[in-house]
């Protein structure tokens, strides 16, 4: 009985001998292994991967060999040359295919994601995708009336306008655009009669809207230097005695740029004259000097608008044009008027003239006797 156990065990001695080989290594970049029993040489080369420590079992002529890792790439198996194509997988049913032979590590290089959040923005040409041997920096994104403010996500919370993933990156990225609206000027100011008051002028007053709200009623001067962009301003131009609005009563507009709004009024409303008359006042011969006839005329007219520049009277159809200012008053006499002396008598027409240059006209006919 005791026979049978001793032959059983070196049975048992060689099996393990002969079909059970173990060879343990700690590197980075390559594995250079000799089994004793069986005298296995193989050598694995990373070909830029690296291994961790590990250890390779040969058993009944099979091992697994061990994958090294590589940031940006999948490892696809092993080749007999460094540029081939994949020989073997990490099973290997034979070792005796790879003893006395350096097989290499193949690698498939990843892909990854790039997104984008552009938060109304629009953006042409943006890179979508990426592997760890890019480097390259984001295109920024436009929207209208908007600037923008940078990107936020896979770099950081922090806003940055300039972003730039270098060689050597891994992972999928996504980007968020993030904006400051734009600000504009709105300065809104009279024109009365083709000049611009830009402090306003007293009596000549608007109201102004924005979004709906009202924000300055009754005034003679608007500025604005923080509009948003797409911002509604609505002007409503009051009525001033004696003046007609000749820009626009009441409009709206979107805000997109800088811009002046110029309310304008003018007087375009005749002066009246109340009553006009003329009085020959007779011969008048003095001595060295042109003889006519001396005419008293008389004007009574007012203005709502601007203020009567001047009356002004006319000879018609023959003689002199005179005309005086207001501060002449509206009594004066012509002297020397000639081309009097027919029966038939001539016509005076007064003009009273106010300073938008409108005019009133009225007549009067006198004989000379």
């Amino acid at each position: 009985m005791k026979k049978v156990i001793k032959i059983l065990l070196i049975v048992f001695a060689l099996i393990c001998t002969l079909d059970f080989t173990s060879a343990y290594f700690t590197t980075s970049k390559s594995i250079n292994n000799t089994f004793k029993a069986r005298k296995y040489n193989i050598v694995l080369n990373g070909n830029g991967g690296t291994y961790s420590k590990n250890n390779i079992t040969v058993l009944k002529n099979k091992t697994t060999l061990p994958s090294p890792s590589r940031n940006g790439y999948t490892f696809s198996g092993y080749s007999t040359s460094s540029t081939g194509s994949v020989n073997y997988s990490s099973t290997i049913n034979d070792v005796n295919a790879i003893n006395n032979k350096t097989i290499y590590a193949k690698w498939s290089i990843n892909n990854y994601s790039i997104t984008y959040n552009l938060n109304g923005g629009s953006l042409s040409g943006q890179k979508t995708s990426y592997t760890v041997e890019d480097t390259f920096t984001l295109s920024n994104p436009i929207r209208t009336g908007y600037a923008f403010a940078g990107w936020t996500g896979s770099n950081g919370s922090t806003k940055q306008t300039s972003v730039t993933v270098p060689k050597g990156s891994t992972g999928n990225k996504s980007y968020t655009a993030n904006w400051n609206i734009n600000k504009y000027v709105v300065d809104i100011n009279p024109i009365i009669q083709n000049v611009t008051y830009n402090s306003g002028l007293s009596g000549f007053t608007f109201s102004v809207w924005l979004n709906g709200n009202l924000v300055a009623q009754n005034v003679t001067d608007y500025y604005n230097d923080s509009i948003d962009y797409g911002t509604k301003i609505r002007v409503y131009v009051n009525d001033r005695d004696g003046y007609n609005i000749t820009s626009f009563r009441d409009y709206t507009w979107t805000v997109t740029s800088s811009f002046n709004i110029n309310p304008s009024w003018y007087d375009n409303i005749p002066p009246t004259i109340v009553s006009f008359s003329v009085t020959n006042l007779g011969y008048h011969d003095p001595s060295n000097i042109r003889k006519g006839w001396d005419i008293r005329v008389y004007v009574n007219a007012y203005d709502n608008g601007t203020g009567i520049q001047k009356y002004q009277t006319w000879l018609a159809p023959y003689g002199n044009g005179s005309g005086a200012e207001r501060e002449d008053g509206n009594d004066r006499t012509l002297y020397n008027v000639l081309y009097l002396n027919t029966a038939s008598g001539r016509t005076f027409c007064a003009y009273a003239i106010d300073n938008a240059g409108n005019e009133s006209s009225m007549c009067d006919t006198i004989k000379v006797n």
